[in-house]
């Protein structure tokens, strides 16, 4: 069967995916280009600071972070609610224009004390963005589940595709424009595919400018949200919940065994399993030769670049999953081999092999990303969908915030022995004993996804 992103008129308060896709594009472009950035921006801070005389801390990275995740205890439940109430276009756009402090902030190289509050709203309105723009995602008609997961997870590949390109290019435009101005072709593509290191450490401006750039590209991608994303009328002939009704859905999520189930097992703990990588692998590349002095890349981009070209097979596998009625047992499966691809990536020596094991990783994540969104919402009602997403999300963000804070306390990256290996031996290890966990839950209880005559009830 042929898709298009264009869908008939008589779906009132359907999602447009032609509006929808490229707003999530240009979304994740905005949350990749500060990912490849910000490690190397610290860098370069560090190196201003000592040539002034003063110190910049060596852990920022690690503290971003750990406050970033720190938000998702609260976002992802409040956007799942107010999504209930507000409807998820009013809340994902908001989000959006939200992001614009951000960047504003960076562009004055404000002091380390100003990046945990600024991380914590990056957080807050990350997990906004991404609970409520979920849930639109599956406000299609009912023949296209697959087609528009598919299409959210690959969207997220392709706006981190370009991101670290495009950053690269603002971050190092000094170096690169003398080669433009010489005509010098071949040194530019070399230096800007990193085939040959760059010759001199970026400067403060250059990443200005990337982060004025980037304030544009969110504000506009909330006013496209706000204005343009949804179709007119109420999706499947809903009405608007009053804030009762709202937390009764909440009351009925809390009281469904399977539900629980799914996330303890996929949120919680695998919450852990996400952070691991966000929070250490920037360390893990930097011990395997990927980072250098000065915020010098040589070889981060690519490893970069891996982890989101993997999103690209990643995402069109879960379209194909996605709208059959996975069971429970599909949860055992994607938790037990994210967990198995995060252990791996400790062990690794050298650089080849944590290209490999990244790669496996990354593959992975879609199917993570996705258990907490649409696989969820499978399994409950249609009515209770961006609530039992948000409450989902919420609870992923709770395990990942506890490793977010516990896990620097014991492989504190200022401390002369830190090893990067440990954080991830000890979420893969955790990740794959709650998958058998929950495989034995669901061989004495199993875990259906709700059937399509339950969903006409």
């Amino acid at each position: 069967m042929t898709h298009s992103f264009s869908q008939p008129e008589l779906n009132p308060g359907t999602a447009r995916l032609a509006v929808i896709v490229p707003v999530t594009i240009l979304s994740f472009f905005y949350i990749n280009a500060l990912e490849y950035s910000l490690p190397l921006y610290f860098e370069a801070r560090s190196e201003a600071a000592l040539g002034a005389g003063h110190t910049f801390p060596q852990d920022v990275w690690a503290q971003l972070v750990k406050y970033k995740i720190t938000a998702w205890l609260i976002g992802p439940l409040a956007a799942g609610l107010l999504s209930r109430r507000y409807g998820e276009r009013f809340v994902w756009g908001t989000a959006l224009a939200g992001k614009v402090a951000i960047p504003l902030t960076l562009t004055m190289h404000p002091e380390a004390s100003v990046i945990a509050p600024l991380a914590f709203w990056q957080g807050l309105t990350g997990a906004i963005m991404w609970t409520a723009g979920a849930s639109m995602f599956q406000m299609v008609a009912a023949g296209k589940k697959g087609f528009a997961n598919a299409w959210m997870m690959v969207s997220l590949a392709l706006g981190s595709l370009l991101a670290p390109f495009a950053a690269r290019g603002f971050i190092h435009r000094s170096e690169l424009m003398g080669f433009v101005e010489e005509s010098d072709w071949h040194e530019f593509w070399t230096r800007f595919f990193n085939l040959t290191e760059m010759s001199t450490a970026p400067h403060l401006a250059d990443f200005r400018t990337l982060f004025f750039f980037l304030l544009g590209t969110t504000l506009f991608c909330g006013v496209m949200i706000l204005l343009w994303s949804q179709r007119p009328g109420q999706f499947e002939h809903g009405k608007p919940a009053g804030w009762q009704q709202t937390l009764r859905d909440l009351e009925t999520l809390i009281e469904n065994p399977g539900y629980w189930a799914l996330v303890i097992a996929l949120c919680i703990v695998g919450g852990p399993v996400f952070q691991a990588s966000n929070q250490f692998l920037p360390y893990r590349a930097e011990q395997l030769g990927l980072i250098g002095t000065g915020g010098a890349d040589q070889g981060w981009i690519w490893l970069g670049l891996l982890k989101v070209f993997m999103w690209l097979p990643g995402g069109i596998a879960v379209g194909w999953l996605a709208g059959r009625g996975a069971s429970g047992l599909a949860g055992v499966v994607m938790l037990g081999a994210f967990s198995l691809a995060a252990l791996s990536i400790g062990f690794t020596q050298f650089a080849w092999q944590l290209f490999a094991c990244v790669a496996v990783y990354e593959f992975v994540r879609q199917f993570m990303r996705w258990s907490h969104t649409g696989y969820l919402a499978e399994n409950v009602p249609p009515p209770l969908r961006s609530t039992a997403i948000g409450f989902a999300i919420t609870c992923a963000g709770v395990g990942s915030t506890l490793y977010a804070w516990i896990a620097p306390e014991i492989w504190d990256p200022n401390s002369a022995g830190f090893d990067s290996a440990g954080p991830f031996w000890a979420a893969g290890v955790l990740g794959v004993l709650t998958a058998l966990g929950l495989f034995t839950y669901h061989r004495f209880r199993p875990i259906r996804a709700v059937s399509s005559a339950q969903k006409s009830e």
